[in-house]
């Protein structure tokens, strides 16, 4: 496509596109605001039929007023003789007398419109008894509205007789004949639609659900030229009962319309004309520059002579910049040939000076395999002249080891894969020597080439060989390292069998020992008092080294056990614990303070023992002290949580320290604090198996608290021993 046929194709989509933007524009903006009159007009007639109709009570209540004189003057409570004229000159179809209370002492009905009699059913007597209750609601008795009698809506008006005893009630239907009657006052088709009926039209049932939604004045379009308007018409007690719609032509939308499309076609020839007098103009002042500019340019491109230069118009325009700029460019692309010239002696110097060895070799037709070019590196590292190199091929310099995967090495080249591998060349002298090379594909003049950089990789090799000498060596002390392991592994294996098969076959004798002392001591005669105290003590005894076996059983059991990691609640063991020690010793008074919902990781059975272990020396250590207080709870503490259990108790000198966690080992006497010295230790393993670790502050006769972690540390020191709680 030429620039003059681009050029009328852009005037004309421009012009087109702002056509129709035009014309979305007025349809939604000027249509919507005819729309929006059209729908204003509306509600205005609606209100206009709305304001007739309710005119019907003016005329009721004067009807009303005469027959309630007419009642008064008479002192009759009832309706008698022939009335229907009364029907007549008042235009109406109901007359009744009710009681205060609702009750209808009298009723008439006719149909004044035809002069004829009606009935009154008596779900209509029914309905009108309803309506004396809305008089009280009302300053002079006076109630007016629209009841449903059936299916037919009646406009009524009851006020009260002189006597105040008696009500009159007079009403005229909204039938057809009186829709008919106010269609000719106002000049509007009138519909009504009962809304006890349920035959209603689509739009009806739209506008009643716009009323409910709270639209005042709802409307709907029924087709291209005719529009619906709606009043909502509620009965005496508040119910919506009764819609009434008009329908009308849609005059004001259609002069809308008519109006827009007179003004699109009136844009629609100007903008024509408008668009061939900028094609003119473009063509002889603009396009015409262009062609000769065009013509130049192709001439300079024809001879290849970027010494030649444009002429420039008088013209100060954009044309005449633009041939400034073509001619600006020629002077940068005089100056990029000569600059290009010296960049080829660059890289030439560099190819031919480069350290490592460059090499190019052909890849199509009869160079295929042939070295074509190389550098001085290339040469020396070979032992040959360059001119001697390049009368070789690749394969001249390769192994037979490396000439097996020549073939595939440059399928992946021409594939435009750069590949590196090492490979073995052979020097003029027949020597061997292992290179690496990276060779990719280039292009230059239309024909492909490889080119490939080499680099002797002797001393490379060297250093990998003593390495793989040092990985065996490790490799090896690894797996003397693992046999060890597992050695170890095994002798705490048997070494916990052992100590269990020993703590239970202990069991069975010290069971019977026990017993039998039991026996002597609950035997009140033949036993003297001396025999009595070393059978209490041999008892004593049996018992300590009973709970001995079972602290050993417990420590042989858990490096067996099976580790099912949870989530535990730390702090609903630790009540636990204080209640049971609590019911095992009644009389202490010890105080408790424990942290709420302290969540950890773990095996809940392994962690309700060693909570158990820790609380409970707590409350042991703690037993001579008046004021007893233990504490469990968190340290405010870095990358892992803190656990700590605290108590005011006897303490111990921390020299004694790295002693606490060894088994059997205690740092009070017995006779002061019974115990096996197995239940730190136990601690301690449980920790362990956790990955976590366990340590203690104290002070003698200041108490102790010892602080624990359930889960690996990233790192830590004696000072992260201090987690930051404060003890005192």
């Amino acid at each position: 496509m030429t620039l003059s046929q681009r050029t009328i194709l852009i005037i004309v989509s421009t012009f087109f596109a702002l056509l129709f933007i035009l014309a979305v524009t007025s349809d939604v903006i000027l249509l919507r605001s005819f729309a929006l009159l059209e729908r204003t007009v509306l509600a205005g007639n609606v209100q206009k039929i709305r304001n007739e109709i309710d005119e019907t009570f003016d005329e009721l209540n004067s009807s009303s007023k005469d027959l309630a004189n007419q009642l008064a003057s008479t002192g009759n409570t009832g309706l008698s003789g022939n009335h229907f004229q009364q029907f007549v000159n008042h235009h109406v179809d109901v007359i009744a007398i009710l009681s205060a209370s609702g009750r209808v002492l009298s009723s008439e009905a006719a149909d004044f419109h035809n002069h004829k009699a009606a009935h009154l059913s008596q779900e209509d007597l029914a309905q009108l008894a309803r309506v004396p209750v809305q008089a009280s609601r009302t300053a002079n008795g006076v109630v007016n509205g629209l009841i449903l009698l059936g299916d037919k809506p009646l406009q009524m008006v009851m006020r009260p007789v002189a006597d105040g005893k008696t009500m009159i009630l007079a009403g005229r239907y909204l039938d057809k004949e009186e829709i008919r009657r106010v269609s000719r006052l106002t000049a509007f088709p009138i519909e009504l639609f009962t809304l006890t009926s349920g035959n209603r039209e689509a739009d009806v049932v739209s506008a009643l659900a716009g009323f409910e939604n709270g639209v005042t004045n709802p409307s709907w379009v029924i087709d291209n030229d005719r529009i619906a308007g709606y009043s909502l018409f509620k009965d005496l007690f508040g119910q919506p009962v009764l819609i009434a719609r008009i329908v009308e032509q849609r005059i004001l939308y259609a002069q809308g319309k008519a109006a827009i499309t007179y003004v699109i076609l009136s844009l629609f020839l100007a903008g024509g004309v408008f668009c061939c007098v900028m094609l003119f103009f473009i063509r002889g002042s603009i396009l015409k520059r262009i062609f000769s500019l065009n013509r130049a340019v192709r001439n300079l491109g024809v001879n290849r002579n970027v010494t030649t230069r444009l002429p420039i118009s008088s013209e100060h325009d954009e044309l005449a910049d633009l041939a400034g700029s073509i001619n600006s460019m020629l002077d940068s692309l005089e100056s990029s040939e000569k600059e290009l010239h010296e960049s080829e002696e660059r890289y030439r110097l560099l190819f031919e000076r480069a350290p490592d060895s460059i090499i190019i070799i052909g890849l199509e037709d009869g160079e295929a395999g042939r070295i074509i070019s190389a550098n001085r590196a290339a040469a020396d590292q070979h032992g040959y002249s360059v001119e001697e190199l390049c009368q070789l091929g690749i394969s001249d310099l390769n192994t037979e080891e490396s000439n097996s995967i020549a073939a595939e090495l440059t399928g992946r080249i021409a594939g435009g894969e750069w590949v590196t591998q090492e490979v073995w060349h052979y020097r003029k002298d027949g020597s061997k020597f292992p290179i690496e090379i990276h060779a990719g594909l280039v292009r230059f003049q239309g024909r492909n080439y490889i080119l490939g950089f080499d680099r002797d990789i002797t001393s490379r090799k060297l250093t990998e060989e003593t390495n793989r000498m040092y990985l065996d060596r490790i490799r090896q002390l690894n797996s003397e390292l693992r046999s060890q392991a597992a050695d170890l592994a095994a002798a705490n294996s048997e070494l916990g069998a052992f100590n269990y098969s020993v703590s239970h076959d202990m069991r069975g004798p010290l069971t019977r020992i026990s017993g039998y002392c039991q026996l002597l001591l609950d035997d009140e005669s033949g036993i003297d008092s001396q025999a009595r105290t070393y059978i209490s003590r041999i008892n004593d005894a049996g018992l300590w080294l009973g709970d001995m076996i079972d602290s050993l059983l417990l420590l042989a059991k858990l490096s067996r056990a099976e580790y099912t990691p949870d989530s535990v609640n730390l702090s609903d063991i630790a009540e636990s614990v204080v209640q049971e020690l609590r019911l095992s010793e009644p009389d202490r008074m010890v105080q408790t303070i424990i942290e709420k919902d302290v969540i950890a990781g773990g095996d809940a059975c392994l962690l309700k023992i060693l909570m158990t272990n820790l609380i409970g020396n707590a409350w042991k250590y703690s037993s001579r002290t008046a004021d007893a207080l233990i504490e469990f709870g968190t340290c405010p503490a870095g990358s892992v949580p803190i656990y700590f259990v605290r108590d005011n108790g006897a303490g111990f000198d921390m020299k004694h320290a790295d002693k606490l966690f060894s088994v059997f080992s205690r740092l009070h006497d017995a006779s002061q604090f019974s115990g096996t010295g197995i239940g730190l230790a136990t601690v301690q393993r449980i920790v362990t198996r956790h990955g976590g670790r366990i340590w203690a502050e104290a002070e003698t006769g200041r108490g102790a608290t010892f602080f624990f972690t359930l889960q690996q540390e990233p790192s830590h020191s004696d000072n992260g021993d201090r987690c930051g709680c404060d003890g005192s």
